[in-house]
């Protein structure tokens, strides 16, 4: 018969020797490059939206959406940028820009579960505090500070264990 293609050098009076291999060790966990602020206070926010005519208001929502994105891989999803969302709810009547808000604040409530930050967080907050008690002068600031709370949670866990 033909020599087999490869060679095999089996000796069959040796027991047989599994080859060496390294035990297992943990992941080593590096911070990530960008670290991101974990310090927002509402006081801060309503001054400088204030100050700024609402733009410091826009701006901070868009870093936020921005953030979320970067902190959520884990869960497949995108969140359209801010000002797309507010010029799709110009031509939507305000109506994708409510979806937009829901399915955001629903997403920061998942990953701060996700991340186990201990800060209680969903689109519920948005409702209740916005859209229906939305006409009395405080529940807007708080929906404002439980989002703060919870987006200083997250980045503050992405700072640490990426």
């Amino acid at each position: 018969m033909d020599q087999p293609p490869y060679n095999v050098n089996v000796n069959i009076n040796q027991p047989y020797q599994q080859p060496y291999q390294q035990p297992y060790q943990q992941p080593v966990f590096q911070p990530p490059a960008q670290k991101l602020p974990t310090d927002r206070n509402v006081v801060v926010v309503i001054l400088l939206s204030f100050v700024t005519l609402g733009i410091y208001s826009l701006v901070l929502h868009c870093k936020l959406a921005n953030e979320i994105n970067l902190t959520a891989k884990a869960d497949g999803k995108h969140t359209v940028h801010y000002i797309g969302a507010l010029l799709l709810g110009m031509i939507t009547f305000g109506i994708y820009t409510l979806i937009w808000t829901h399915k955001f604040s629903e997403r920061v409530g998942y990953e701060a579960a996700r991340r186990n930050t201990g800060v209680a967080f969903g689109a519920a907050d948005y409702w209740i505090f916005s859209v229906l008690l939305g006409f009395t002068v405080i529940c807007p600031f708080i929906y404002l500070y439980k989002l703060l709370q919870a987006t200083n949670a997250i980045n503050n866990s992405y700072n640490y264990y990426g």
